[in-house]
């Protein structure tokens, strides 16, 4: 059975057509055309936010306690707890045979042991040698990572770490063997390493907010350092993670804070005679090259100073203002510049 459509409804559904493909040229393809043809960009005050993805390694102070002798432990509480120094954190049942008590320690565990010798926070205890989180799982890499040893942690050695956590949990246990850790929280680091390019938008001493798969904290620019081809950057912060006392290795975001200034975007920005600027446009058409200074930039737009700025010499540097057009594509008229260098020459 056909249906059949009066012309009242046909024009009805031909001028809905038509509305939509004029929606559609109005809002995606209308203002593409006058981009292509916009040569200009005028400067304007805002923010811009850059951010880094990397891999980070948590530094923090981790007390291992051990067996105070052989026989049967029972914790006192659960993972994740925040305890004081001097807490209680287990008990152990000693063992009612003596078979039983001249057992020697376990195999995998002398082998976390042995990464930790001369550790001053690998100790004999049923109480916290310090405040922080309890847990029950250790990587052996505690001393590696400690903040002490903040300054020697490098690039290559570290990627080169067996990073396996091992369950420290369990009912039978020998003198000696590990048997919980605890994680200092007042403060911790995240220790990265980023190329140059990277590396320079984050200012040392400067806030940054740290984004994990699963959560963000806020962290502060606490060293960077010029290693091999790399900068090693340390963040420090006291802010609560839910998987502090386990994280050892994790996948983030370096996020920085807000930094303002005028907007430019990169593909205006060009080098003259080694000196970073950008070609402003007058009201009469003519072009002229404007040192700049860049503070931070993204991969599409940068935040340059205004009116002044100080350069590597220290001198005071006139530069642009708000609201001056700029040539988004500067190379023509750089040649042009050039052209004319050489012919007063």
């Amino acid at each position: 059975m056909k249906i059949k459509i009066s012309k009242k409804t046909k024009r009805i559904i031909i001028a809905y057509l038509a509305a939509l493909v004029i929606l559609y040229i109005v809002v995606y393809v209308v203002p593409k055309i006058t981009d292509a043809f916009d040569t200009t960009q005028t400067l304007e005050n805002g923010n811009l936010e850059v951010s880094c993805e990397t891999t980070g390694y948590f530094v923090k102070d981790e007390a291992i306690c051990t067996a105070t002798e052989t026989g049967q432990i029972t914790y006192n509480l659960s993972n994740d707890t925040v305890v004081k120094k001097g807490s209680s954190i287990s008990s152990i049942e000693p063992a009612d045979n003596e078979k039983r008590s001249k057992a020697k320690i376990g195999g995998k565990y002398e082998k976390y042991l042995q990464k930790l010798k001369n550790y001053e926070l690998l100790q004999e205890s049923n109480s916290a040698p310090i405040s922080g989180v309890f847990s029950t799982v250790m990587d052996g890499q505690e001393k590696y990572f400690s903040i002490a040893n903040l300054d020697n942690i490098k690039k290559e050695k570290t990627e080169d770490k067996n990073l396996r956590q091992l369950e420290l949990s369990r009912t039978d246990v020998v003198k000696g063997e590990p048997v919980f850790k605890i994680s200092n929280d007042d403060v911790w680091y995240i220790v990265c390493w980023m190329e140059k390019p990277d590396a320079i938008k984050f200012e040392m001493d400067s806030k940054v907010r740290i984004q994990f798969a699963d959560s963000t904290v806020d962290a502060r620019v606490y060293s960077c350092k010029k290693e091999g081809d790399f900068v090693k950057l340390v963040f420090s912060s006291n802010a609560y993670y839910e998987e502090f006392a386990t994280a050892r290795e994790v996948e983030m975001t370096v996020v920085s804070s807000n930094t303002e200034g005028l907007i430019v975007d990169n593909e205006c920005i060009i080098s003259k005679d080694g000196v970073q600027g950008v070609y402003v446009k007058t009201k009469d058409d003519d072009v002229y090259f404007v040192p700049i200074k860049v503070k931070i930039s993204n991969d599409e737009q940068s935040v340059i100073f205004e009116s002044i700025f100080v350069n590597d010499k220290y001198e005071q540097v006139k530069t642009v203002s708000v609201y001056q057009e700029v040539l988004k594509n500067p190379k023509e008229a750089l040649e042009e510049d050039m052209k004319k260098d050489l012919k007063e020459d």
